[in-house]
């Protein structure tokens, strides 16, 4: 059973790992508390709510059985038919609980939807959202079932797999960098970047119900930038065990310490436009901590080239410098001197901490 969600179900989500980063993006970035409440109470009681609900998911159910009947056919999954051998009755029931893994996603909303039919007090709607996880877990079993008694025991020659553009693969390092992370590393951004906006939104919605000054959103914001050291982490394993060409080309440190504040200053983004989705900022306040995001970043990157990796004990060292932020911000610091004197000590540090 482990075998078959580690080989499947896992699998689904690592590949479609960008495609659940965007609908996260769309979903919390451009719809806020009120609007999902919002379709909440369409789908509950709505005349035709229920029946848009089970096409939404219909939707996704077919995406999923698309990608296992795919996958499936794969010269490398052929260890997958020894399923045949398995009782009857067992092989069902793996089946049924490998295809309500694959709804997580619609799981968890089936969850916040019977949470604001409590609220709302119109529990007597959300019965059919039982039936129809049934009908889809059950669809996916069908499938699986169907793909299992006819078994592809042939290969099929293709070409290069992927997408393929219309125009030339572009020749840019941090469009590498990202294809790598999106294709290899597709779980891992997904998880980084949901806790960060979490956070951030979580911070700036609370900024937003009294009156507090930059301080409050300085150190929720920098909680939330230093979140994202788990993806830091991994484009520092793709330039030192990846991209292992890059060591040899003849490019300055100073240009590859400017790549480093690229790629971050890319990657926080995410959590920045949900800050200024849920507060009213000024766009000078929002530069400061966009800025300071960078700079701790940077900092933080810098650390896993002077350890070459993470650091013995990872949780000491970034909780001991969230804290010693945290106090500078409290004691008033001024943002731009911290940016400021972060920048520069990251600038004269790195040629003597990387060895790439």
């Amino acid at each position: 059973m482990k075998m078959l969600l580690s080989s499947t179900v896992y699998e689904f989500f690592r590949r479609r790992a960008g495609m659940f980063l965007i609908l996260l993006g769309i979903l919390f970035g451009f719809l806020g508390g009120a609007e999902h409440r919002a379709f909440a109470l369409f789908f509950l009681t709505g005349s035709y709510g229920m029946l848009y609900l089970l096409c939404i998911w219909l939707i996704y159910a077919l995406l999923c059985a698309q990608f296992l009947s795919q996958l499936w056919k794969l010269p490398e999954y052929t260890f997958i038919y020894e399923a045949r051998l398995w009782p009857s009755l067992i092989r069902i029931k793996r089946l049924s609980f490998m295809g309500f893994a694959f709804l997580q996603p619609i799981l968890y909303y089936g969850i916040y939807l019977i949470s604001i039919a409590v609220s709302e007090k119109a529990t007597r709607n959300v019965w059919p959202i039982f039936i129809y996880y049934l009908l889809l877990s059950a669809l996916l079993a069908y499938v699986a079932e169907w793909r299992l008694r006819n078994p592809v025991n042939y290969i099929v020659k293709s070409g290069v797999g992927g997408i393929k553009w219309p125009f030339p693969r572009p020749a840019l390092w941090l469009y590498w960098a990202f294809e790598w992370l999106f294709r290899e590393r597709g779980i891992t951004l997904l998880v980084g970047k949901l806790g960060p906006v979490l956070v951030a939104t979580g911070t700036m919605l609370y900024y937003s119900t009294d009156i507090y000054d930059l301080r409050l959103p300085a150190i929720g914001l920098s909680l939330a930038y230093l979140l994202n050291f788990g993806i830091s982490l991994e484009f520092f394993k793709w330039e030192s065990e990846v991209c292992l060409w890059g060591r040899s080309m003849p490019v300055s440190p100073f240009r590859r310490f400017v790549r480093i504040v690229a790629f971050h200053a890319i990657i926080i983004l995410p959590e920045t436009l949900a800050a200024v989705r849920n507060a009213a900022l000024s766009v000078g306040e929002i530069m400061q901590l966009y800025l300071l995001g960078l700079t701790i970043l940077t900092i933080t990157h810098l650390v896993f080239y002077k350890k070459e990796g993470l650091p013995e004990d990872p949780l000491k060292v970034f909780l001991f410098g969230f804290v010693g932020l945290t106090l500078l911000i409290l004691y008033k610091i001024p943002l731009l001197l911290l940016i400021a004197g972060g920048m520069l000590f990251s600038v004269w540090i790195y040629p003597k901490c990387s060895r790439i």
